[in-house]
Parts: structure tokens; sequence; C-alpha cells
């Protein structure tokens, strides 16, 4: 007859860190955390898969995959990235198969995140004290001694030093990113350029393919800005096209409330970073990532923001200083043209253009009415004269 797994001991409950009804209520939105158990007998992955069917860590359960070998145990932790937990046997093919399957997993395959508990049959074979010196591993347990409940034991402390391990790691590249990325954002030229890399970089820290928009204001600040969309991704990518988000109630709301708050509101499945610049400008990001974002994500999140937030002033600065040579460009040939076609009337409107932006390069005053006057009786004489 099968029995359930058992209910972990007051000792135990530490362990868990979170209340049955709310991990319950995420499990179903949570990706569960995968054991890999490597042993050449059929009953004790039956027995593993039993004693470890009903348990849950922070609202996810476990997902348990088989290998029957230690060759066919580095193939399966060759082709998941993801591993958490492996459950080892020492002796398989060979008397120190698990010894050494234990070594390339760190060695060869360069992972020092997943947790290894040694489990033996013959403790005699391979004494404890050598093998923990030795290997990197994390436990080592004998299988006649490992009971029920310190397999549950083992497996929860085990689950919780990946996912520290996992944070670690992913708040290093993380932050490696958000310096590269703030590099990168200082170069491009075009606010649509820089609101699809920002995007692509939100996607990259937070390390799984998010949903995304990037949206500006433009006009006045009012309640009810005019919102337009200058990047988006996933899901979201038709609305680069429509260059608005009204058609979408939700991100619609959730947008003009960041903007109107001033905040950034994390409420999955809609997060919504605020961004407001040295120089008072402001957008907002909105991703949609596959699950709850942890507190260290977000951190990142808003550290980059916070980096790039320069990059978008200095990327307004210089579109508008281009947009004020291309103006002064124009003003200037619409200047020659009226003197070429001897246009009096028309030489008022460009030169009117054209001195305030020499004025500001210059630092000199120009006497608007005289020097209008002046190229107005020039074309005069032009068109007077002889052609």
């Amino acid at each position: 007859m099968t029995t359930a797994p058992p209910a972990p001991s007051d000792d135990e409950v530490w362990l868990l860190d979170d209340d049955p009804a709310a991990a319950a209520s995420r499990a179903l939105e949570l990706a569960p955390w995968r054991v890999l158990i490597v042993d050449d007998e059929p009953d004790i992955h039956a027995a593993t898969r039993l004693a470890l069917s009903q348990v849950m860590y922070k609202g996810r359960g476990l997902q348990m995959l088989s290998a029957y070998s230690a060759r066919e145990g580095v193939m399966t932790m060759r082709r998941e990235a993801d591993i958490a937990l492996v459950l080892l046997d020492v002796v398989m093919e060979t008397d120190d198969a698990g010894l050494r399957m234990a070594r390339q997993i760190r060695d060869e395959l360069g992972n020092t995140l997943s947790r290894i508990v040694l489990r033996t049959g013959q403790p005699g074979q391979a004494p404890e004290t050598d093998v923990i010196v030795q290997y990197d591993i994390n436990d080592y347990k004998c299988k006649t001694d490992l009971s029920q409940q310190k397999l549950f034991t083992t497996v929860i402390a085990s689950l919780r030093t990946y996912e520290s391990l996992v944070m670690i790691e992913r708040n290093r590249r993380g932050l490696e990113r958000i310096l590269d990325a703030s590099t990168d954002l200082y170069h491009v030229r075009s606010l649509r350029e820089f609101a699809s890399g920002v995007l692509n970089q939100v996607s990259a820290i937070l390390d799984v393919g998010a949903d995304g928009v990037l949206c500006l204001r433009r006009g006045s600040a009012a309640d009810e800005p005019a919102i337009v969309v200058m990047a988006s991704t996933g899901s979201y990518a038709a609305l680069s096209s429509m260059g608005e988000v009204a058609a979408n109630a939700p991100l619609d709301a959730a947008i003009q409330r960041a903007f109107k708050e001033r905040s950034s509101r994390f409420e999955h499945p809609l997060d919504v970073l605020y961004v407001g610049t040295p120089e008072g400008h402001d957008f907002v990001i909105l991703v949609s990532p596959p699950w709850p974002l942890a507190e260290p994500q977000r951190s990142l999140l808003e550290l980059f923001c916070g980096k790039i937030a320069w990059a978008f002033d200095n990327l307004q600065q210089f579109e508008s200083v281009q947009q004020a040579q291309l103006e002064f460009i124009r003003a200037v040939l619409e200047l020659f043209e009226a003197m070429q076609a001897r246009n009096s009337s028309a030489v008022a409107a460009p030169l009117s253009r054209v001195l305030p932006h020499l004025s500001a390069q210059s630092g000199r005053s120009f006497d608007t009415a005289a020097l209008t006057q002046a190229l107005q009786q020039g074309a005069e004489r032009s068109s007077a004269g002889p052609v």
C-alpha cells in the first residue's frame, strides 16, 4: 500500500519559508524544481519519486528526471541547463562511476550551481571523509540511513542553496549586462533605436523572454497624456505599427497610471517601470515575464533604468540639436533661393530663422531689421538691373 510523504516536522518547518495556501496558489504559474536521479536500480528511482511526489518549496513542485548510468546522467546534464539537484549513486557501471560523474559535472560541464548529493549502498567502498574532501559535492548519504524524512530535509536544503546561488549568478550577469548596455545605449542615434535596445536588454537582464513595450508621452503632461509606442516585442509587437496602446485597455490603463503617479508597479503579469530623467523627460517600460519577478530582479531593473535615464537625456539633446541644424540648413536654403529669385518679400521669413542660430553659435547679436532691409534692397537692385 502506498503512503503519502510525511509532513515536515517542527524542526524542519523553517526549511519551507512558505505559507502552504500561498504556495499552492502560485504553483500553477511557477516552473517546477528539476531533480535528476542517477542510479542503476529502478527500485531506487521508484522509491525516490514516491517519497518526493508531494514536496513543494516556495510554490514549486518537483520535476524528477531519471538516468540509469553515469554516462546517461552526464548526457542529461549536458542537455538540461536548469537541474537544481542531482541524487547520484556512487557504484553503477563501475565502482566509482558516480564520483567520475560528479567531477565531470564540475570540471567538464563547468556546472557549479547544481547541487550534488551522493548516495551509496556501499559506504566502505568510497569513504565519506575522502569523498567530501576530494570531490565538489554537497552531501553524502548512505542509502540505508536515508529515511523519507531525511530525504525531504536534504532536498529542501539543497533547493534553498541552489536558489541562492542562481540568484547570485543572475545578479552578477545582470550587473554585467547593465554596465555593457549602459555603454552601448549611449552610442545610439535615434529614440526608436534606443527603445528597441532597452527592451532587448531588459529581457537579457531578466534571463527570460519577456513581452515588452516602451512608451513616451507627447505634448502636455496632463492626466491623459498622448502615449506613443517607440518599441514593442513579443505579443505586443503589433503595437509598434499602430503607434499607440489605446486599443489594449489593460496596457493603456497601466501605462497611464505609471505616468500619472510617476512610479513603478510590479503587478504580474503587467510589470511597469517608470523612468524619470534628470532633465525632466520620462518614459515607461512595460514587461510581461512568464512568472512574477523576484525582488533582486526588480532591483536590477530599477538600477538599469537609473543608468539609462542619462542616455535618454543625451539622446533627446542630440535629436534637438540635429533638428535645429536641419532647420538652419532649410532656412539658409530658402534665403538663398529668395535672393537668387530676387524676391525681396521672401527674405524676411528665412532670415528670422537663421539669425537666432548664428547668434547662439557666435555669441554675437544681430540687428534683424537692418539685415532684412539690406537683403531686401539687394534683391530689389538685382531684380531692377540687367539679367
